[in-house]
């Protein structure tokens, strides 16, 4: 895995361990990571700094960093080495708690984001938001999805750009690749699907009973204030239907299409590119992992 420090990218030997996941969650991206230091980088990794991970360049704002004395050593001197948490650096703020509200109306996403300290500059098939509201002592991070929850869809992170998409239409792309069915974990979750998701009801201006998607029989749960559309959107959702581990393959990100030979198309709701130095006298080794999520109405 690349990953560039204070403008130098560093050697594959220094880099002991690395995740760089891509999600279909309000910061998209994260970098987690054990390098070995010295003096020309050690600065380079402390809190606060942005270093510069995978094939896109993708920048990321260092929100922890541990030092941590390697077991190697090298002549009578222990290596020592950094383990780092980085989060994707146009975003990254919306994952604090807030100090001071925000209160938006008649606003899109991307306002939104912005309200919350991101500076992207665009989301692809932004949407309108009637209501955000962040107090404080709340992340935005949490009012963000639900936004999106409401709005039926998720969003997603490839290639430098911030998109929307409608569930639905997440399964009417091509798919990217194909994998054989008996080649991932499968997921058995009928049970706890039927607890966990539930379906919602609420109230018209008359006082009307509106109800989202009463198909199967779920709990309910009250939402004031909401449509039809928006309570259907609610039940609407992705569910993890296999674990898979392919070929190290940093262009497969959350939101992609997978053909799964012999069964349905999944889709990837989170993608771990992982890269680790051997040990021991292993080889390196580098593998993505995949979990695939169907949609459920």
């Amino acid at each position: 895995m690349r990953i560039v420090v204070n403008g130098v990218e560093l050697r594959g030997d220094l880099v002991r361990f690395a995740v760089l996941r891509n999600d279909a969650i309000p910061v998209p991206m994260t970098l987690e990571a054990e390098i070995r230091i010295d003096e020309s980088i050690e600065s380079g990794l402390k809190e606060g700094q942005v270093i510069t991970a995978g094939v896109n360049e993708d920048k990321f704002y260092i929100i922890k960093s541990v030092k941590a004395v390697d077991r190697n050593s090298q002549g009578q001197h222990d290596m020592q080495s950094v383990k780092i948490t980085a989060l994707l650096e146009s975003c990254y703020k919306v994952s604090f708690v807030r100090e001071n509200p925000i209160v938006k109306e008649k606003a899109t996403l991307s306002q939104c984001y912005k309200a919350s300290g991101a500076t992207l500059q665009a989301i692809d098939a932004d949407f309108p938001i009637d209501k955000f509201h962040c107090y404080v002592g709340e992340s935005p991070t949490f009012h963000i999805s639900r936004a999106c929850q409401e709005n039926g869809g998720i969003i997603r992170w490839k290639k430098g750009k911030m998109k929307f998409f409608k569930l639905p239409d997440l399964f009417k792309q091509e798919p990217i690749m194909a994998i054989p069915n008996n080649s991932a974990q499968d997921i058995a979750s009928g049970f706890s699907e039927r607890h966990a998701i539930q379906f919602f009801y609420s109230l018209d201006p008359s006082g009307n009973f509106v109800y989202g998607n009463r198909g199967k029989a779920r709990s309910a749960r009250f939402m004031p204030f909401m449509n039809e559309s928006q309570l259907r959107n609610l039940t609407r959702c992705l569910v993890q239907r296999k674990i898979a581990r392919i070929y190290y393959s940093e262009d497969i990100c959350a939101g992609d299409l997978i053909n799964v030979v012999g069964a349905k198309p999944l889709v990837v709701v989170t993608a771990a590119h992982v890269s680790q130095s051997g040990t021991d006298g292993s080889p390196p080794e580098q593998y993505t992992r995949l979990w695939l999520n169907s949609l459920e109405e």
